[in-house]
């Protein structure tokens, strides 16, 4: 077994007996020294092995982001199960679809889902760890977990309308968290910054390639919201490294164009993904004298980080306008361009981007037509059995290999960062009693992408935009949720019965209405 074949619980044990006295975790409630760390864990693996939880096991976490979240992940994987991972704040509607599409029956839970007694609200089965433990006591050894073994579950938005379940093996995890920590030459001396969401698969590439190097996960506190916010943060806990939504970062980039300051002096690399980012903030950025910025794209079917565009001032020229490339495959990713027919496009040609190697996921959890649909046979692969994932990403590549985004084949979007498909959202709207016909749009609207509903009601029944996103936000996550709902007599329509997307009104009009956003909190 190579180094990079070691599954990522067995790597941080190992790192916690050769450092114990090192800082894993620096969190606003404290501190965890890689000691502190692997005992904490083991309580929790403990506890659920008492439970009856281990291989292929799902075990929802619903943990803030900080030391308990660290603790609840890396203990569910000592006892050998799998984390599904979950917004502690998300409704309980969805919470009880998640739990019924993956069977899970043992939990890890903190905060309000604990004080309401999950293992109550959702059936007698599911059992409620806490987290903190008797962090001076040594618990079990770490389960010994196969590379092939199941290593978490994330929901992301589906096209038929349900979330879909995809589930993430050992194998792919480790060497995407071996590449990314070789690509970002992380070492002991990093520090950091965990700033997505703690159900967000994006949290575990910030925290696991530090781990397994021995450098310490900063997790942001819960305050900090703007760049203005986070500067400051950055500078006082010494943070070496963030990785950040890109809309996130160009704000940063505009706002320090506008008031020039030093940056963080400690800060030695930026990585933005989960959006499409400008070469004109790029221009912004390096003017300011900020430190280089790598561009990262992925998938949650593909273990997240899939190609790295290193953004290198020197080559910003004449490009202002420009999106980032996608750049190039990290090792052990191999990506195909590719026609209807699935063959090869020429370099600048667009087609479908296709990725393969170990970093694919095992495919979607429970859902063998799903996965069947999306993972497909690789026809360049050098041997049997071999699958590719079909993105839905429209590309070109450059003669140096370079990818670059065209769009979407599809009507996925990116909203805050997650992946929206808009059938999904359509769903939720239309299970309201009160609505006849709905379509969903995304809206470009104060330079960002918005979520648009245009609803016709049932004949008779009075619909309120307000009140609708009102009853949306205690059933789906926030990211679903329209920012304007706009009710009509009736959905426009060609001769033919399709949608007159010309037709339709613009969401956002100058003066209030009825359906002025409703200020929906971010996840935790």
């Amino acid at each position: 077994m190579t180094p990079d074949d070691i599954p990522v619980p067995l790597r941080i044990a190992r790192q916690a007996a050769r450092t114990p006295d090192a800082t894993a975790v620096s969190a606003p409630e404290g501190e965890l020294t890689y000691r502190m760390l692997d005992r904490r864990a083991r309580a929790v693996a403990g506890e659920l092995r008492a439970a009856g939880a281990g291989p292929e096991d799902t075990v929802l976490v619903g943990v803030g982001r900080g030391a308990d979240w660290a603790a609840a992940v890396l203990g569910t994987w000592y006892a050998g199960a799998a984390p599904l991972l979950v917004d502690p704040a998300a409704p309980d509607e969805r919470l009880r679809a998640l739990l019924a599409a993956t069977g899970t029956r043992h939990a890890v839970v903190t905060g309000h889902l604990a004080a309401a007694g999950l293992h109550r609200r959702y059936g007698g089965e599911l059992f409620w760890a806490g987290t903190r433990g008797d962090t001076e006591a040594d618990g079990p050894e770490p389960a010994a977990v196969r590379p092939g073994s199941l290593a978490y579950v994330l929901f992301t938005s589906g096209s038929t309308g349900s979330p879909k379940p995809v589930a993430v093996g050992h194998a792919g995890l480790a060497r995407q968290t071996g590449a990314l920590a070789e690509r970002y030459g992380l070492t002991a001396a990093d520090r950091v910054l965990q700033f997505a969401a703690p159900a967000f698969d994006v949290a575990l590439e910030e925290a696991l390639p530090t781990w397994c190097t021995g450098g310490t996960a900063v997790f942001v506190a819960d305050n900090v919201v703007s760049p203005a916010e986070l500067e400051p943060f950055l500078t006082e806990r010494a943070v070496t490294l963030v990785n950040l939504p890109t809309p996130y970062w160009a704000q940063w980039a505009k706002d320090v164009e506008r008031r020039p300051r030093p940056l963080p002096s400690a800060l030695r690399h930026v990585v933005i993904g989960s959006d499409a980012g400008r070469t004109a903030d790029l221009v912004r950025w390096y003017a300011a004298g900020g430190p280089p910025v790598t561009s990262a794209y992925g998938l949650t079917e593909s273990t997240i980080t899939a190609t790295c565009h290193e953004a290198h001032a020197e080559a910003l020229a004449d490009t202002a306008d420009e999106v980032i490339p996608l750049g190039v495959p990290l090792p052990g990713v191999r990506a195909y361009v590719l026609d209807e027919a699935l063959n090869r496009t020429a370099d600048g040609e667009a087609g479908e981007l296709y990725l393969a190697g170990a970093c694919l996921a095992r495919g979607y959890h429970d859902r063998p037509a799903l996965t069947a649909e999306r993972f497909v046979a690789d026809p360049f692969a050098a041997g049997p059995g071999e699958r590719m994932y079909r993105t839905g990403d429209r590309v070109r590549r450059a003669a140096d290999g370079t990818l670059r985004f065209l769009g979407r084949t599809d009507d996925q979007v990116k909203i805050r960062g997650h992946r929206v498909e808009l059938k999904e959202v359509e769903t939720a709207v239309a299970a309201h009693p009160d609505v006849l016909d709905v379509v969903a749009r995304a809206v470009r609207h104060g330079g960002e992408p918005q979520l648009a509903a245009y609803v016709a009601a049932v004949p008779g029944r009075p619909l309120d935009g307000a009140e609708l996103r009102r009853h949306l936000a205690t059933r789906v996550p926030g990211h679903l949720v329209p920012a304007r709902v706009c009710v009509l007599p009736r959905l426009p329509r060609t001769p033919g019965g399709k949608l007159d997307v010309r037709a339709l009104p613009d969401p956002f009009p100058r003066e209030p209405t009825s359906t002025e956003p409703l200020r929906l909190p971010e996840p935790a």
